[in-house]
């Protein structure tokens, strides 16, 4: 394992826990030419002083420490001054960011100043995106995936990460705030499969570790069941004895190769991603900790749950709506993002946080919930409102598009960055 050569802050906590906060951020090499290394970290200084000027956004680092070695990475975007969300004396709300499959913590966020958090930054929320184990900057791997299994992501690192964004708040140390549970991220967002793992981390935790208040789902589902045939056939394909092989020979499942991802799984993740997408049941393969009972009896707080149109297989409208049952009685709102009018634009898995035009379509929709959210929960309205135990909406939504055409100097990310070949669903097994 290689650490950058940044100056380093390293705080241990009672649980053994340890936590490293490097700024400005460097990719860690095994080798370092000590000039190239320097032009380097005076390159991204400029440019993170430059971005920092013009957003009026600090961004930093953190490492997060696990028992296996591996070193999370977690991106920490703070507002430089306050931008009130509400007329309220309440402190900035912070915000978790959990990827999904197959994808880092980039997918929420680009160098640029580009991406969800950004926006969130941009409107006076504090902003932690993880990276899981073997993929973005995290640590400890060589190149290889991560030996964390489901089971360790659910019931450890998660819980870690968030210990240590509560620990890294920017008001974390004022004596207004001194209570963690008052600092703690009570904004839970995750795309995809992440939003599958958060809520088991959800159904685990202790009282005092559900800190969410607001939880934002892109494209979330469990159990693919959507009568369509392209569903249909990535779960055979995806399931079939032959794609277990090519996991086993590669000791991985090479989602690069394949075109599915920027980032490789481990064989556990596979076999639980399997049995996950295919099975009714939704239990914990290490010790049979049964997910759909815990919660039921300790629901998710209110959620926004975002859907695409023309995404036929990750996150299919019936998927999510399925997922959303799966969570216990919350408060939910289903949006659904799809063609509308004469508009070209269609949503999917990725283009949900992907797309340029997602800025206004999107990631506005899902800020201004979140003020609606903090509004209906201040105590006049609270005092006056009839609360019912369970509310449930399945409606569908669509959200507004522009109709302007999108070049490709606009786009997020480059496509080495993100791909995603429709094509390959048939899981072709040439690699």
């Amino acid at each position: 394992m290689s650490m950058n050569k940044s100056a380093s802050a390293q705080t241990a906590h009672d649980n053994g826990q340890f936590s490293f906060a490097l700024d400005p951020v460097v990719d860690s090499e095994v080798d370092y030419d000590i000039d190239s290394d320097i032009k380097d970290v005076c390159s991204l200084e400029k440019n993170n002083e430059a971005l920092e000027a013009k957003l009026a956004i600090k961004t930093e680092s953190i490492w997060v420490s696990m028992p296996n070695g591996e070193q999370l990475h977690m991106r920490h975007l703070r507002p430089l001054f306050d931008r009130p969300l509400l007329d309220t004396e309440e402190a900035p709300k912070r915000v978790f960011m959990l990827h999904g499959e197959v994808e880092c913590g980039r997918i929420f966020y680009h160098e640029s100043g580009k991406g969800v958090a950004y926006h969130f930054a941009e409107q006076g929320y504090e902003v932690f995106v993880a990276d899981l184990g073997g993929r973005g900057r995290s640590l400890g791997c060589d190149g290889e995936p991560s030996t964390l299994t489901v089971h360790d992501i659910v019931t450890d690192a998660i819980p870690r990460l968030l210990r240590a964004a509560t620990q890294h708040s920017s008001v974390s140390t004022d004596d207004a705030y001194a209570n963690s549970s008052s600092v703690a991220p009570t904004i839970w967002v995750a795309h995809g499969f992440g939003g599958v793992m958060l809520s088991a981390a959800w159904a685990r935790m202790s009282d005092s570790e559900r800190t969410a208040t607001q939880m934002i789902f892109f494209g979330a589902r469990r159990k693919l069941q959507a009568k369509r045939r392209i569903a249909s056939a990535f779960v055979k394909a995806f399931c079939h004895p032959l794609t277990a092989k090519l996991v086993n020979w590669h000791n991985a499942f090479p989602a690069t190769r394949m075109h599915l991802g920027s980032a490789d799984e481990n064989t556990h993740w596979f076999r639980v991603y399997a049995d996950w997408i295919s099975s009714d049941d939704w239990c914990d393969s290490e010790d049979g900790f049964d997910y759909q009972a815990a919660l039921k009896a300790n629901p998710i707080p209110p959620t926004l749950h975002f859907a695409a149109a023309a995404d036929k297989i990750y996150s299919d409208v019936a998927d999510v709506r399925a997922f959303i049952n799966e969570l216990g009685r919350h408060d939910a709102r289903m949006l659904v993002a799809g063609q509308i009018g004469e508009s070209k634009r269609e949503y999917d898995h990725l283009s949900l946080l992907l797309d340029p035009a997602a800025v206004d379509d999107v990631f506005t929709v899902a800020t201004d919930w979140l003020v609606e959210q903090q509004s209906l929960s201040s105590p006049a309205v609270v005092e006056s409102a009839v609360v019912e135990s369970a509310i449930v909406q399945e409606s569908d939504f669509d959200l507004s598009f522009y109709e302007d055409s999108v070049s490709d100097d606009a786009n997020l990310f480059s496509e080495s960055e993100v791909q995603q070949d429709e094509t390959s669903v048939e899981l072709s097994l040439a690699v």
